[in-house]
């Protein structure tokens, strides 16, 4: 068994389709739009087949989320290269992201948590094949 997908609701559909789209190289596979229902769903691919469902409805409510909140606690991303989770936890600093932490150690592995657009807790990390 495998996870399908990860299904995230927020106010902003383009908006985070752009970021994971930028961040993470996601890809539009398909959109669902049910205007009958007011629901909008974008289906995302990632790399190595993960797909995220990004969906929306005019009724969500956007309250602030506590990063250390019951239910899901983040979505983990895994980095190809140390460079490439070096260059993520970059942006997530332009960017103005809350970084929860980016520990690391002297062989290579490394990791950052952060709270990223509409609060969703992404983690990235990176282990070097053995």
């Amino acid at each position: 068994m495998y996870i399908g997908n990860v299904g995230i609701f927020v106010k902003d559909l383009k908006g985070a389709r752009r970021f994971f789209e930028s961040y993470f190289g996601a890809r539009l596979l398909k959109s669902y739009n049910e205007p009958e229902n007011n629901y909008y769903s974008d289906i995302l691919e990632l790399d190595h087949g993960a797909w995220l469902e990004l969906m929306t409805k005019p009724e969500i409510v956007d309250q602030p989320k506590d990063p250390n909140r019951s239910g899901i606690a983040h979505v983990c991303f895994k980095a190809d290269t140390r460079q490439q989770l070096d260059d993520i936890v970059a942006r997530f600093k332009k960017d103005g992201y809350k970084i929860q932490y980016e520990p690391s150690n002297p062989t290579g592995i490394g990791e950052v948590r952060a709270v990223t657009f509409e609060d969703i807790v992404v983690e990235v990390n990176y282990t070097p094949a053995d």
